[in-house]
């Protein structure tokens, strides 16, 4: 009969809150984008909608910002477990993927900084001034922003899901 795995001196448990803190992020990035906005949109005039909306992402910004936080620490944590320092990282091919990991990572709180504290209130201001043109041009904002970390968040996954060693 086989034994029970030890939890690694608790390392099973750090890899398991990494992979939670993702699940968390790219998690909500797609349920707000595939399915909070479109149904709160279709259901609710502007200002409903946009109230609604503003909630729900600031809501989800308080869990996504956790997440994000723990994956940074856990991920840190993960590489001293293995013996690497970031100076390190260019000297591998696992130090390197590791490297555009953390460093999309890092874009992707700045575009969600960017998102949250300029792209926002700016749209919302615009609604408010009922200026078409500003409005039309902060949501392709907002578009692009949301496409970015979606697309960086499935390439960190991607990167991470193709580490060996």
């Amino acid at each position: 009969m086989g034994t029970v795995p030890c939890m690694d001196n608790g390392w099973t448990l750090v890899r398991w809150l990494h992979l939670g803190g993702v699940s968390v992020w790219l998690g909500g990035m797609i349920f707000l984008g595939a399915v909070v906005i479109p149904v709160v949109r279709a259901h609710g005039g502007l200002q409903a909608s946009r109230a609604l909306v503003t909630a729900v992402a600031r809501r989800f910004g308080i869990i996504g910002g956790a997440a994000y936080l723990l994956i940074l620490v856990t991920g840190f944590g993960l590489l001293d477990h293995r013996g690497i320092s970031p100076s390190e990282l260019p000297d591998s091919e696992y130090g390197r993927r590791v490297l555009i990991k953390l460093i999309l990572l890092l874009l992707v709180g700045v575009v969600v900084l960017a998102h949250s504290w300029i792209q926002g209130p700016r749209l919302r201001r615009a609604e408010a001034a009922a200026d078409d043109a500003a409005t039309r041009r902060w949501k392709m904002v907002g578009g692009l922003m949301d496409g970015f970390m979606l697309l960086a968040t499935l390439a960190t996954l991607w990167l991470a899901a193709s580490l060996v060693g």
